[in-house]
């Protein structure tokens, strides 16, 4: 009993002389006094007595005890009128404020979620005991973090009767540092080789060591280290202790990990046995280990989840395939058995989503090829989640089942979605390296009211150019996925400014399109609009674009000097693309192809070709693999003399060959200026790598590249030792602003005369 409760009691049993008298009586009513901020019905829940039966003496410490045990009283008595039992308390003040001061280490999250584990919280009642407890909890939450020095003072403030202000207030100190960290015990593979799989390091590793200490870290190094054993065959690896022991100063710390090696196994037989509802040569087929070779945990941990994934294409969603080794000394082998056990063929009941606050169910539901009252098909919820994630709203996608009843061949799918920022009203102002000093003034929503449509109305004012524009994309203006969208833009643009030959032009376009799905990976998308185009040159203008004017207008004659003309059109397109890529932003497996043809016709007849490529390899978890290439071709036809200048193809900056002038790539006209051409090859090489310090793997990627491209006049002035190329660092953001690339290129094959650029970047550049 503990030294509260003593007293307490021995104070009852003097104010309680009708109980003391009376051995027994029959409680025929029961009446509670002192109780104002809890029910009565709660205080009534907890005690272990009802009216009606029978109570005495001998039960008044076992009913105080249950009463006390609640937490909510300070004190409680038990009284006797006539057959009526009389419980007297005084109830516990509530928290009226939790106040955390000097908290770094620790985010306000993260210190609310303990403080709300333990009890204390604002409007809960206070139990001073929890203080202490709370104290050596926090204390051991620093000290994991390496924060020894920490020092927390709790104190609670009477503010009247009912209420209590809690204060804890921290002084986090100085994280100690990891002086040495020592392996004892290798003799396969050296200490160095060992350590290089840590991520904590010593404070003499380099010029940004992970050096904080951290037991979270040292559990996820110390399962490295065993995961690197175990897959080179040493199934009797363990680690018999480790040690990590603080300075005086509570500065520095040392950890000493002592390990037994073992010898190396192999595998000397493998079973596989169970109820095989998939033919045993499809399963044997999946295997990543043979007899023979070295026991791998990692590969038989991946042969049981393909396995798994296997019987689950076939509705076996709970389908165990466990491997179970049978260790032979002696001879350093393995015997391997995999059991398999499918369980039941499953059938959806429904699928159930969670973490949508801003997108409404049926947009989330209308990507799911995984259907309520199907069988469960694990290739067709592999799909589901990939549609999701291609959805530029969201960016995770988790699921997990649950069961309808233990027994039941029915279950539900839970669909837990990560929402990405999806638009937002803008004001922003900046300066991009090609583009100059940026305006930009916009409303964009990838997912207005939550419908999964697009809005948007911009506008953007640059160094070159000055852009309104209005658009509207519905991706389900069927049932069947056929998408419309709709687009209206008016752009000045003063094209010396962007690198290139001298003039002006005024563009309004309209437009109006459609995508059309032929399969899960195929589609078709064609659009209809009208074009103007107000071109102004000057007496600067290069002759190839005074020219150009002269030779499509029949009122201008040789040796003219136009001022400009105007172009009206009408245009339609029509493409084809394959895309099989894992996300729309920052995808890290599968393959683009596309192509599309531009029809123009009116004042100007010609037409552009463009094909597009993108192939992405996963090297390992936070690495992918990226080719990407582009070929553009354009042609006049009828009575049109060339291109027109304002649309031949440029290349050169941080959207097509880095390292190089923003445009500068190409052929020139009659003043030096970049002029464009006819034909366009682009090829960037990248191996992207996440940086969760930078934010997450869906928010940064930095990236090291190979870039090869240019422009020419047409296909027959193609000429491969034009290509330009460079290779460089990359990084890149995608923020509320709009996606940021930033890169440091060096170029391996300018000429003289080329327009060379080190450091570049861009906002808004696609990924």
């Amino acid at each position: 009993m503990s030294r509260t409760l003593l007293p307490c009691l021995l104070v009852l049993l003097l104010l309680a002389p009708s109980l003391a008298r009376a051995e027994r009586f029959l409680v025929e009513d029961i009446e509670v006094h002192g109780i104002r901020k809890i029910a009565i019905g709660t205080l009534l829940n907890y005690l272990p007595l009802k009216t009606g039966e029978t109570f005495d003496e001998e039960e008044s410490p076992r009913v105080i005890a249950e009463l006390y045990k609640t937490g909510f009283f300070d004190q409680v008595r038990l009284l006797r009128r006539g057959n009526t039992l009389v419980i007297d308390v005084r109830e516990r003040p509530a928290i009226a404020s939790v106040t955390v001061k000097g908290n770094k280490e620790v985010t306000d999250d993260s210190m609310r979620d303990a403080l709300k584990q333990i009890g204390m919280t604002k409007g809960r009642t206070y139990n001073p005991k929890l203080l202490e407890k709370l104290q050596q909890e926090l204390l051991q939450l620093y000290y994991s973090l390496g924060k020894y020095s920490v020092r927390i003072d709790v104190e609670a403030k009477q503010l009247d009767e009912d209420r209590v202000a809690v204060t804890i207030d921290i002084s986090e100190g100085a994280p100690a540092r990891i002086r040495s960290i020592n392996i004892v015990g290798n003799r396969a593979f050296s200490e160095q080789e060992l350590l290089d799989l840590f991520k904590l390091e010593t404070s003499d590793s380099g010029w940004f060591p992970s050096d904080k200490y951290s037991s979270v870290k040292l559990s996820g190094d110390l399962e490295a280290l065993r995961s690197f054993y175990l897959d080179r065959g040493y199934v009797q690896f363990r680690i018999e202790s480790k040690q990590v022991t603080i300075t005086p100063d509570r500065s520095a710390i040392n950890i000493t990990i002592n390990i037994h090696e073992g010898e190396p196994f192999s595998i000397s037989k493998i079973n596989l046995t169970g109820d095989l509802v998939v033919p045993e040569k499809q399963l044997k087929a999946l295997l990543l280990i043979r007899e023979g070779d070295v026991f791998s945990r990692k590969r038989i941990q991946l042969t049981t989840k393909l396995m798994g994934q296997r019987l689950g294409q076939e509705g076996y969603a709970f389908a165990d395939i466990n491997a179970i080794p049978k260790v032979n000394e002696d001879e350093r082998t393995v015997e391997l058995t995999i059991l398999v056990t499918p369980g039941q063929k499953m059938t959806v009941r429904r699928i159930l989503f969670e973490g949508n606050v801003g997108t409404r169910d049926y947009v989330l539901r209308r990507e799911m090829r995984q259907f309520e009252g199907a069988p469960y098909s694990a290739a067709k919820l592999d799909r589901s989640k990939i549609r999701l994630q291609r959805l530029k709203f969201i960016s995770d996608v988790k699921t997990r089942f649950e069961r309808v009843a233990p027994d039941s061949d029915q279950m539900d799918i839970v669909v837990s979605v990560t929402e990405r920022f999806s638009g937002s009203f803008n004001i922003s102002a900046g300066y991009s390296e090609a583009q100059g000093a940026i305006l930009s003034l916009g409303l964009t929503h990838d997912n207005v009211f939550g419908t999964g449509n697009r809005l948007g109305l911009t506008f953007n004012n640059t160094r070159s150019q000055e852009k309104y524009e209005i658009s509207f994309l519905d991706p389900y203006w069927t049932r069947d996925g056929v998408s419309r969208s709709l687009a209206l833009s008016y752009s000045k643009t003063d094209a010396a400014e962007a690198n290139i030959s001298n003039y002006f032009i005024d563009r309004t376009r309209l437009t109006v399109g459609f995508g059309v799905p032929l399969s899960e990976y195929n589609s078709i998308n064609f659009s209809l609009g009208l074009l103007r185009n107000d071109v102004l040159i000057s007496s600067i203008s290069s002759s190839e674009v005074r020219n150009f004017i002269i030779d499509n207008n029949d009122d201008f004659s040789p040796g003219d000097t136009p001022d400009g003309d105007t172009y009206d059109e009408v245009f339609a397109s029509l493409g084809f693309s394959k895309d099989s890529r894992n996300r729309l932003i920052f995808p890290e497996r599968g393959m683009l192809n596309s192509i599309r043809m531009e029809v123009f016709s009116g004042d100007l007849d010609y037409y552009k070709l463009l094909f597009r490529h993108q192939s992405l390899y996963p090297v390992s978890d936070t690495v992918t693999f990226s080719f990407k290439g582009r070929i553009g071709y354009g042609k006049p036809y009828g009575g049109t003399s060339d291109l027109p200048f304002f649309e031949k193809y440029r290349a050169g900056g941080v959207r097509t060959v880095r390292g190089y002038e923003y445009n500068s790539l190409g052929p020139l006209d009659s003043r030096g200026d970049a002029y464009g051409g006819n034909l366009q090859f682009i090829t960037n090489s990248e191996f992207l790598f996440q940086m969760d310090a930078f934010g997450g793997a869906d928010t940064f990627r930095l990236g090291v590249y190979l870039d090869t491209g240019s422009v020419f006049s047409d296909t027959d002035a193609w000429d491969e030792a034009e290509l330009r190329s460079s290779v460089g660092l990359s990084a890149k953001w995608f923020t509320a602003v709009g996606p940021i690339e930033l890169s440091y290129a060096w170029p391996i094959d300018d000429e003289t005369g080329d327009r060379t650029k080190n450091f570049q970047f861009s906002l808004g550049a696609p990924f």
